[in-house]
């Protein structure tokens, strides 16, 4: 017999105290008698549903009461709450519910709550020190001004941020001790976030940190200004921005530039999606680059296979393109252009020598001339010769004969084409027509094939 199975249950208990869920449900396995003593509770969740605040106040307060009646040798696998309406003096019953379900190994852990009054909920410490949450999804107004010196969440590979912000108090960045409280971090996605709100070392910096998004909901002129929303929360500067993240795979970057990247580290990154721009109405123009540098930034990107690029990153693109380097591993291409001219796109895939898919996310662009419908801010096309696309992917297509004539050109000078793939848009009796003129188009490549899949218009988030 083993030591630990002839030990009272009061101690056993104790130990099982120590494990994870994870790790009790495993207990559970090897002795019946352990099977007894822990209780795995799989999800424990409070989501105010309803708009009586009255009936979610005394309905937290029996989920509350039910919380701090689990024994300690109860293991919980997820808590969850969600609430929006948290009157001022409820502050206190949330984090002695949370502190009372920390210690009972919890694994996923997703808080968005939003207080009732001027200012912020605090988190209590014991969230920055839970040895067992390998999840953690916060969110609604969070407000993170200092994490204590032992901060250490040793399990934690995912972390979701939605509209939190980070300040630095008494010296100490909040933001950088969550990361480096964080040693086998894989997944960060910050949402709703704007920096330029924090006080913080502007910069990102984790060693494991294999996917990273960074997502802006709210836009507004750069110069406009900031709104004190409280004592806490005011508008800092947004000079730079730095990414040491060395073993980043994925990117998803949709912010406004600052001024300059002074460090960044992107070397195994593979797949990257960029919405960035330096003014809600404007679009990168020649003057910025006295103004902004996103050199490292852009560099830092010279290893990467796929690419996803809005309108906004093309121009920053196009705005340094004498500098920017050429991307020799970079395979396949998506563009989301949103009807804007196509003058800077020829100039920007010169820069993809090896390119092998082309994707346009968008409704294709044209201009009207007297010798026909063509896209006259791309001349004649004649950057096309050279491109060394096989596959080409449209994926708004609306069958109207300006859009018919730009595929035409593509089809026409692209010589390495194997494949034409457009998503068309259309219903009823117009989709024989629209499948009539496209496999009737003269073709530059003996090789290229045409397909046509038929779908109702979607309206898409620029970066998906």
């Amino acid at each position: 017999m083993d030591r630990i199975s002839s030990l009272p249950d009061e101690i056993i208990c104790h130990i099982g105290s120590f494990l994870s869920a994870k790790e009790a449900a495993f207990a559970t396995v090897l002795s019946s008698q352990w099977r007894n003593e822990f209780t795995i509770i799989p999800k424990l969740h409070f989501d105010d549903d309803d708009d009586d605040d009255d009936d979610d106040r005394e309905k937290f307060k029996d989920f509350v009461d039910r919380v701090l009646a689990l024994p300690v040798s109860c293991r919980v696998r997820t808590f969850s709450i969600k609430w929006n309406h948290v009157a001022a003096q409820q502050d206190e019953q949330i984090n002695r519910c949370l502190c009372h379900v920390l210690k009972r190994g919890v694994l996923v852990l997703e808080l968005q709550i939003s207080v009732l009054r001027e200012g912020y909920y605090s988190l209590p410490f014991d969230v920055f020190t839970c040895k067992t949450v390998s999840e953690m999804k916060l969110g609604s107004g969070f407000v993170v001004d200092f994490l204590p010196a032992d901060a250490s969440l040793p399990a934690l590979k995912t972390l979701f941020l939605d509209s939190v912000q980070f300040h630095d108090s008494g010296g100490r960045c909040a933001f950088k001790t969550l990361l480096s409280a964080s040693p086998v971090l894989e997944e960060l996605v910050m949402d709703g976030i704007e920096l330029e709100r924090w006080k913080w070392s502007c910069t990102v910096s984790s060693p494991t940190l294999q996917r990273l998004t960074i997502r802006r909901r709210e836009w507004y002129s750069y110069d406009a200004p900031y709104v004190k929303l409280d004592s806490r929360c005011l508008a800092y500067d947004f000079d730079s921005v730095s990414l040491v993240t060395p073993g980043l795979t994925y990117l998803e970057y949709s912010d406004y530039v600052p001024k300059k990247y002074p460090i960044v580290d992107l070397n195994s990154l593979v797949e990257a999606k960029l919405f960035l721009c330096v003014d809600q109405e404007d679009v990168w123009r020649e003057e910025h680059a006295d103004n902004f540098d996103p050199m490292n930034l852009i560099t830092g990107f010279k290893n990467v296979e796929i690419l996803d690029l809005t309108i906004e990153a093309v121009e920053m693109f196009y705005v340094f393109h004498e500098a920017v380097p050429v991307f020799e591993k970079l395979v396949r291409l998506s563009l989301g252009l949103s009807n804007f001219c196509w003058f800077s796109v020829s100039t920007v895939l010169k820069k993809f020598p090896n390119l092998k898919t082309l994707i346009i996310k968008d409704s294709l662009h044209y201009g009207e001339r007297e010798d026909g419908w063509i896209c006259q801010c791309v001349s004649e096309y004649s950057f096309l010769l050279s491109c060394p696309v096989e596959v080409l992917k449209i994926k708004e297509y609306n069958g109207s004969i300006e859009e018919l004539e730009q595929v035409k050109h593509f089809v026409e000078k692209m010589s390495c084409l194997e494949l034409v793939e457009v998503h068309a848009q259309v219903a009823g009796d117009k989709k024989l027509q629209v499948m009539a003129d496209l496999l009737m188009l003269p073709r530059g490549s003996s090789k290229c094939k045409i397909q046509v899949k038929f779908s109702r218009k979607r309206y898409s988030n620029p970066l998906l």
